[in-house]
């Protein structure tokens, strides 16, 4: 067996005591005869011998004072240097200095964890005092005392402190890990996050193209329409201000898109009030080009005085992401006159704002609807899909929305339920 090496201090003001704790805590050797006697057990396999040679299997290292202020001062120093003293046997009346009660409560103040052994014949604290003052890992021993009762005893309190201690370390190395991990789970989500967003991006610069498409038709022609008439020489200020007026209109409509689309990729820092309304037709209006070209009815039915307080920016993103979802389902499973249909009302209680989206898709595979919000996980071609869209959604609508979110088969296709909690406004 591995012999452990323990600091033990004992702090008396009589000498005969001190070396009576340094013989009893002294290694223990085997006498001469006691040796001679297992070895020849050993040597014959006989087990009847009453030595038992595991005995004391832990040396100590013996620190000792003959005041308080000394034995503090050891138990500080031998602290400071990285070696703790795990039991200290104080005696309660020392006439010189701090009596034990003061000595031991400066001892847990340098280390909480330490064992004081109070060991005396008579006391001018009552024990009652010396538990309130001490609390835990206090014990006591009446003088004369029991050798080894004190050596158990020492020996027990011994290996109670060195657990806690080892059990402090593993807690403080599993909070280190802990915290790392949730760290590099706050960068993996940070990227995320920046992967949702190129993403996102990625389908809003098409939406702009296809908002300003038209526009920009419209302020060519017009252009045209001007060259014309100065070169037939019918450009009078009536129609110069006519082609003007519309040129503006349609360049304030231009501008109006891109303010838009600014405010998506600005999320919003603090919560507002907001009516859900609101955000699901500013969403439309920027899929909406994209919906028709493709052939896509986009059909909604809304409570309009359902009212939000939160972070309007985030869930335009989750409903911009769940519609083109919708979308691409429909065009990759080849639906004619696809559809997408978004419902909003109030629950009973009208304390939660509910909101459907419908399409008839086709619905999604029965193996994988379980997996839908899963980080990467797919169902379309990786050039098409990054696989963290709903992931994020889901995240958006329970960290940053306090809502949730499901997702079932309908008739036709797929069926995503959000709730959020609803907040009317206080001044109504």
């Amino acid at each position: 067996m591995i012999e452990v090496a323990h600091n033990i201090l004992t702090i008396d003001d009589d000498t005969t005591i001190l070396d009576a704790y340094a013989s009893i805590l002294a290694p223990y050797k085997k006498t001469s005869l006691e040796d001679a006697i297992l070895k020849l057990e050993q040597l014959h396999d006989i087990e009847c011998s009453a030595i038992d040679p595991t005995d004391r299997t832990m040396n100590f290292n013996l620190y000792q004072a003959n005041n308080g202020l000394d034995g503090v001062e050891i138990f500080r120093q031998k602290y400071e240097a990285g070696s703790t003293i795990p039991v200290c046997i104080v005696d309660m009346r020392m006439p010189n200095g701090i009596d034990g009660l003061e000595t031991s409560l400066r001892l847990k103040q340098i280390d909480p964890d330490v064992h004081i052994i109070i060991a005396t014949a008579y006391s001018d604290r009552t024990n009652k005092e010396i538990l309130d003052s001490l609390k835990s890992n206090t014990y006591y021993i009446r003088k004369p005392f029991n050798s080894e009762e004190i050596y158990q005893l020492v020996y027990s309190l011994s290996i109670s402190y060195t657990a806690t201690k080892t059990i402090q370390r593993l807690n403080n190395d599993l909070e280190v890990k802990i915290e790392e991990e949730i760290e590099k789970n706050r960068q993996k989500d940070s990227l995320l996050f920046q992967q949702a967003k190129l993403a996102a991006m990625g389908e809003m610069i098409g939406n702009i193209a296809h908002q300003w498409r038209q526009p920009l038709n419209i302020i060519s022609m017009l252009f045209q329409k001007i060259h014309r008439q100065h070169t037939n020489g019918t450009l009078d200020s009536k129609a110069m201000a006519h082609s003007l007026n519309q040129a503006m209109d349609t360049i304030n409509h231009m501008s109006q898109t891109i303010d838009d689309f600014r405010g998506h990729f600005e999320p919003n820092k603090e919560k507002v009030y907001y009516t859900l309304c609101g955000v699901i037709e500013n969403t439309i209006t920027l899929v909406e080009p994209s919906f028709n070209l493709a052939n896509i009815t986009l059909e909604m039915s809304i409570q309009s005085d359902v009212e939000l307080y939160g972070f309007p920016e985030d869930l335009k993103q989750v409903l911009l992401n769940l519609v083109n979802n919708a979308k691409d389902a429909i065009l990759s499973n080849n639906i004619s006159n696809g559809a997408i249909r978004l419902e909003v009302a109030s629950s009973d209680d009208q304390s939660e704002a509910i909101i459907r989206i419908y399409d008839n898709g086709g619905g999604i595979d029965s193996q994988s609807i379980d997996k839908i919000f899963e980080p990467y996980f797919t169902t379309k071609h990786k050039s098409q899909g990054t696989g963290i869209g709903l992931y994020m959604s889901k995240r958006i609508i329970e960290e940053r929305l306090d809502g949730n979110i499901t997702a079932r088969n309908d008739d036709k296709g797929a069926l995503f339920t959000i709730f959020i909690p609803a907040h009317p406004h206080p001044k109504g």
